[in-house]
């Protein structure tokens, strides 16, 4: 897989999806001690600068309680399963992650422990992100993700892809309708962030973010077709014509003060409103 290693710093503790309460800061139960920076693997961003997680860091700091005295070293992953592979042969101290990712994961690996970065609040919308020109498109997705949260649809989604699945189940599996003669819609998805999303070893889809492209191919009348794309490839499936939509994240209002609004988000792309909210957490191993 290709790891993108920089320095940068993010966050503070925590998609999804490390350790350490305070990056490093002695008075957050940080192992790793006061002269060594704290190693985080965090997932791709696309359009964010060292300069601008300098300023993430210091914000997040201030509101979460936390201090520390030297710049993380932070990793980038293409994927969960390689980040998950780095924290566990402690490659990286602390592994960044959304909390239903986290919370699937402790009950999966009894060796994982939450840290307290959640206490900086940072949280994510979860949007569907297309290209600028599909605009007839995304307002027909707009229009039947606004239905499906009038009607209770999301919030059943919700319960039954993210809530009930939180003990460790596998992800129920999503059936995609096909209709004869519709247009298909391709819609790219890591297929490795359970339970947001999830292929199976049989390659079928599951997950929240398919149960809700299925309900969307339902209400559009399209049929939607799944493409698995690594994290970091996203923005050039899009706007490649690879596909037509991908699941996205973006800074909701209420977060504007401590991160910037584009620092997910590709020139030439734009997003349906937004229709799940997740916390960024840290998971790290626990002391032996």
């Amino acid at each position: 897989m290709n790891l993108k290693k920089m320095m940068g710093l993010l966050f503070c503790a925590a998609l999804t999806g490390a350790l350490l309460g305070g990056c490093g800061s002695s008075n957050t139960g940080g192992e790793t001690g006061k002269n060594r920076a704290v190693q985080i693997g965090m997932l791709k961003n696309l359009n964010i600068s060292e300069q601008q997680q300098a300023a993430i860091m210091e914000e997040a700091g201030k509101r979460g309680g936390f201090s520390y005295v030297q710049m993380p070293v932070v990793t980038y992953y293409d994927n969960l399963s390689t980040m998950q592979m780095g924290l566990e042969s402690k490659s990286i101290d602390e592994m960044s992650a959304y909390s239903s990712m986290a919370y699937y994961l402790l009950a999966k690996n009894q060796k994982f422990e939450l840290t307290s970065f959640n206490n900086a609040k940072l949280v994510d919308s979860f949007c569907c992100a297309l290209r600028e020109e599909d605009e007839e498109l995304r307002e027909a997705m707009n229009k039947a993700l606004v239905s499906m949260d009038g009607d209770g649809t999301l919030a059943r989604l919700v319960k039954e892809y993210i809530e009930d699945v939180k003990d460790g189940k596998e992800p129920p599996s999503v059936p995609i309708d096909k209709k004869d003669g519709a247009d298909t819609i391709k819609v790219a998805v890591t297929g490795d962030l359970p339970p947001i999303d999830l292929v199976k070893e049989d390659g079928a889809p599951a997950g929240f973010n398919t149960a809700v492209l299925a309900e969307l191919g339902r209400r559009m009348g399209k049929n939607m077709e799944i493409v698995q794309v690594e994290t970091g490839a996203r923005a050039t499936a899009l706007t490649s014509k690879r596909v037509d939509v991908v699941f996205w994240a973006t800074v909701p209002v209420e977060d504007l003060a401590i991160r910037p609004m584009d620092m997910d988000r590709s020139k030439g792309i734009e997003t349906t409103v937004p229709y799940y909210k997740d916390d960024i957490v840290h998971l790290k191993l626990k002391n032996p």
